[in-house]
């Protein structure tokens, strides 16, 4: 039994042996991280300070977002089904890309580094400060003013007739020596009679001048408590980064927003004549691709055949930034955040859009069966499970991904079956804003 036990058990493993060749290994995930960020990172930012902690956030995150699109533009072609000489080539390409775009991310922290450091930094003053000189320096100001405001309105009206004169006359007393020194250098030495004509003169005048200052006194005491108020209304309304923004910082802060989701185009904005801001593309007739967000408050052009530049796409602007793959736009982190909205694709409504999409897709030539069924789904109102919805869009970044290889050149059937995916895709997602955008789109120039 010992021995025909051991026979079995290496039968079990040679058997086991075999099926592990025959079974493929899992595929590794894709991550081209060590060929695009490698030995990039610069050595100024290697130790971390206060002055250089935000740059090296900032360029961090920039570099883990040009790697993930590298790393999702390669998942998409490996899932292509390309020859292997093809697929290798444009693998290279993705990556080459990729390299080159963070080396410039790079490039431009380093620069942005420098003019920080060149640049002289002015520190705001708390806004609880009333005074360049500390808080000190305040409360020596304040306790003053409440000390002799106060005093005098709780004493007076306990104190008799006679205590009041000869209050007064203290009070005349310690005045005279200080206005008789202020007048002293300009009086010559009078004479003894004049002497006495003086000291019967002098105890009315500084009676006088004693009540004048006495209702300056009781004029300015209330004035000082406005004072430290004043410099707490300057801080207290910060000029936010819009209100600080040029016309021409926003249209580069709302056309960065569209480059770096997809730096391949040539991209245009401006402002036109009537107020309106535009922005244009000149891939595949100006149409926008579904993956890429649009800032608000701008206008996209309406579905229409169209050739040239995007300056000429962009029509007569009163000023306009246009961006070419690998141009600089400069630093942007400064400006205010740009917030994506889905009203610029808005476009008159399609007529019965579920039909029409259904119609559309229902036995296409190079549009895979499976669209036509989630189509009649979306447009029937029942659901779609999630893989098959994972599936249509691993169709749609393939037929997305062939029109950026094709740029600016686009085959006609292609961009029309792109454009059916991306209307199915956002049909059943629960957009229909974005469907009938690309519907639209799609009988535009599907019509003879």
């Amino acid at each position: 039994m010992a021995i025909f036990g051991r026979m079995t058990a290496r039968q079990r493993l040679r058997r086991a042996t075999r099926e592990s060749l025959t079974i493929p290994a899992f595929s590794s995930p894709v991550d081209c991280t060590p060929w695009v960020t490698g030995g990039l990172w610069p050595a100024e930012l290697s130790t971390v300070t206060d002055e250089t902690a935000t740059l090296a956030e900032y360029l961090k995150d920039d570099l883990q977002r040009i790697t993930r699109s590298a790393n999702d533009e390669l998942r998409t072609i490996k899932l292509a089904g390309m020859p292997d000489f093809t697929r290798q080539a444009e693998e290279a390409r993705v990556i080459d890309a990729a390299r080159a775009r963070a080396a410039r991310r790079v490039e431009s922290t380093i620069r942005q580094l420098h003019a920080v450091r060149a640049a002289p930094v002015e520190r705001e003053r708390p806004p609880d400060a009333e005074s360049p000189y500390g808080a000190d320096l305040e409360k020596t100001q304040i306790i003053p003013v409440v000390a002799d405001v106060e005093a005098p309105d709780v004493a007076a009206p306990e104190v008799d007739a006679e205590v009041a004169a000869d209050l007064d006359d203290l009070e005349k007393t310690q005045i005279i020596p200080v206005v008789a020194d202020v007048e002293a250098p300009g009086v010559a030495a009078p004479a003894a009679g004049a002497e006495v004509a003086a000291e019967d003169d002098e105890p009315e005048t500084a009676e006088g001048r004693h009540r004048a200052f006495a209702d300056d006194d009781a004029d300015a005491a209330p004035a000082p408590p406005p004072e430290p108020t004043e410099p707490r209304e300057v801080p207290a309304a910060p000029v936010t980064a819009a209100a600080r923004e040029s016309d021409d910082e926003r249209l580069r802060r709302l056309l960065a927003f569209v480059v770096h989701q997809e730096p391949r185009l040539n991209w245009a904005i401006g402002d036109r004549p009537d107020g309106t801001t535009v922005l244009v593309t000149d891939f595949a007739h100006g149409w926008i691709p579904p993956d890429i967000a649009i800032p608000e408050g701008v206008r996209l052009l309406e579905p229409e055949r169209r050739t040239g530049k995007v300056a000429a796409l962009l029509g007569e602007t009163r000023q306009a930034v246009t961006y070419a793959p690998g141009d600089s736009l400069g630093r942007l982190d400064d400006f205010a955040e740009t917030t994506a909205s889905v009203q610029p694709r808005e476009l008159p409504t399609v007529d019965d859009l579920g039909w029409e999409l259904s119609q559309a897709t229902h036995w296409r030539d190079g549009l895979p069966r499976m669209v036509h069924t989630v189509a009649r789904a979306a447009a029937a109102g029942t659901g779609v499970v999630e893989e098959e919805i994972d599936l249509l869009r691993v169709h749609l970044d393939t037929a997305r991904y062939q029109l950026l290889i094709q740029y600016p050149d686009v085959d006609p059937a292609l961009f029309l079956n792109c454009l059916l995916l991306a209307a199915t895709e956002a049909a059943v997602t629960g957009d229909p804003v974005a469907a009938n955008y690309h519907v639209a789109w799609f009988q535009k120039l599907s019509a003879p």
